[in-house]
This record gives C-alpha cells, sequence and structure tokens, in this order.
C-alpha cells in the first residue's frame, strides 16, 4: 500500500533523480521514468523543491508505474495543478488502475474521478451523503454536496 499525500511526497532538497533513486534502485527502472517522462529527463540533477507543483506530482507518482502497488491512497493529487497535468495525473492513475492497482481517490474534480472510478462516495458536512456504482452517480445530487447547496436525500 502507498500513500499520495496532498503535499506531493518528495524531498525538495534532494535531486530528481536521487529522489527516484530512492524509490526505484535499478538504474533500468528510473530510466524507464525518464523515457516516460522527458522534463523529468532533462532537469534530473535539478532539485526537486524548485519544480512547479505538477513537475513534483509527477516525481511523486512515476515511481509506481514501474513498481505498483496493490492499493494507492492519494490525497487530493490534482490540487493546484495546471489543467494539462491534471490530465497527465489522471491519465497516469488510470494506467496504475489498468495495472491492478486498487485506487483510493479524495479528490475535487469530480468529472476527472468519474471518469476512472468503479464506486463513487461524495460527503455532506463531514458525512458521506451517498455512495454507489458510478453509473447511479445522480450528478445533480452530486453538485449539491459539493458545493454544499442542497438538502440531504
Amino acid at each position: 500500500m502507498r500513500l499520495a499525500p496532498e503535499g506531493r511526497g518528495i524531498f525538495a532538497g534532494l535531486s530528481i533523480d536521487e529522489n527516484l533513486a530512492l524509490q526505484l534502485t535499478e538504474p533500468d527502472d528510473r530510466d524507464a521514468v525518464y523515457a516516460r517522462f522527458p522534463a523529468l529527463a532533462a532537469r534530473r540533477t535539478v532539485l526537486a523543491g524548485s519544480l512547479s507543483g505538477g513537475e513534483q506530482q509527477l516525481l511523486a507518482l512515476a515511481p509506481l508505474l514501474q513498481r505498483p502497488p496493490a492499493v494507492l491512497v492519494a490525497d487530493e493529487p490534482s490540487l493546484g495543478l495546471a489543467p494539462r497535468v491534471v490530465d497527465e495525473v489522471f491519465g497516469l492513475l488510470a494506467e496504475l488502475r489498468s495495472h491492478g492497482t486498487a485506487l483510493l481517490l479524495v479528490e475535487e474534480k469530480a468529472a476527472e474521478v468519474l471518469g476512472i472510478a468503479d464506486t463513487v462516495a461524495y460527503l455532506a458536512q463531514g458525512e458521506i451523503a451517498w455512495s454507489g456504482p458510478r453509473a447511479e452517480v445522480d450528478r445533480d445530487r452530486l453538485a449539491d454536496a459539493y458545493l454544499g447547496t442542497g438538502a440531504r436525500r
């Protein structure tokens, strides 16, 4: 089981390569990450703390493709990211799911989550307002729970 915390979970004072080496001890595994994410490869000696939020999130999640966990708990994986990077992060999560990783996502971007979820639960005032299969999600009710505008049904 792996946790992808809201704060990215990288070591800001270490380079990209040093961060990857902590999780991927085999050079071939790191090379595979660099082949997949050329922007990280081009800056492998740069301190991770100087990366954009999106680059930091990719650095945090990229090693998981080489060593997919059985379960990944991700807290707000798209928080503060540019839309293009959000698409890349959700693509990475979908790929992990296709490799058999069970995902537990806490996420504000409902549309993106609905694209990869099997089961959805949403909260209203700290309590589960509804949960069930993705196919049964009532988008109006979801919007009410998200915006805090509707009565609990």
